[in-house]
């Protein structure tokens, strides 16, 4: 059978161009929270790059990386969400979702191989994420810069997010019992990608500085 591990290069060369955009275009939101994507984003291009050549050139088991990636990752996006969030109420659920999260996470490192992917570390992070999504765009939609929406970086973050995480869920949750080929699952995991850095890139390319501020 062919190996399309190749594929997921495509992953980290969106990787690699969105962290240029964030990079180029940092003027504009420099002085909001988001500009703690910018690192993020470097962060995640350089484990890819290592755990992608650990895998695909020395065939390294590589998993435990990104496992722990998961647990970084799912968690830098809650204390994201949780340090823009302006109702109380909604940063007083995310405290509780950081909780739950890292409970899982904990149980998952503990009761599971690191080289197998934990997935309801996976699921459950990404499942938060979302609520904190629709959190954001109820705080949005009740703001003075509804009309002005496109250029809020913030917004796309979300949009990305979003799009993602609700085809990510039911593709992990169901995708033994719909019986992927290897290359339907490529496809399906870099079009969600695409989908993900791409509403990142709009948003570093749209945005404008007057309305990324903390």
């Amino acid at each position: 059978m062919p190996d399309y591990h190749y594929l997921f290069y495509v992953i980290t060369f969106l990787e690699l161009f969105t962290s240029l955009m964030a990079t180029i275009y940092i003027e504009k939101y420099k002085s909001s929270k988001e500009y703690y994507f910018l690192f993020f984003l470097w962060f995640t291009f350089f484990l890819e790059l290592i755990a992608g050549s650990l895998g695909y050139i020395f065939s390294i088991n590589n998993q435990w990386i990104y496992n722990i990636f998961m647990t970084i990752s799912f968690s830098f996006y809650l204390y994201w969400y949780q340090s823009i969030l302006k109702k109380r109420g909604f940063r007083k659920i995310v405290v509780i979702f950081v909780t739950v999260f890292l409970c899982v996470a904990i149980w998952n490192i503990v009761f599971q191989s690191p080289f197998s992917f934990h997935k309801y570390t996976f699921v459950t992070g990404a499942l938060l994420t979302m609520i904190c999504t629709i959190f954001h765009f109820w705080q949005l939609l009740n703001s003075d810069e509804i009309l002005e929406v496109k250029y809020k970086l913030s917004f796309w973050i979300s949009t990305g997010l979003l799009l993602f995480n609700m085809g990510m869920i039911p593709m992990m949750l169901l995708s033994k019992h719909l019986n992927f080929s290897e290359i339907q699952y490529y496809i399906i995991i870099i079009t969600l990608n695409i989908i993900l850095y791409g509403c990142y890139s709009i948003g570093f390319l749209w945005t404008k500085e007057k309305y990324n501020r903390s």
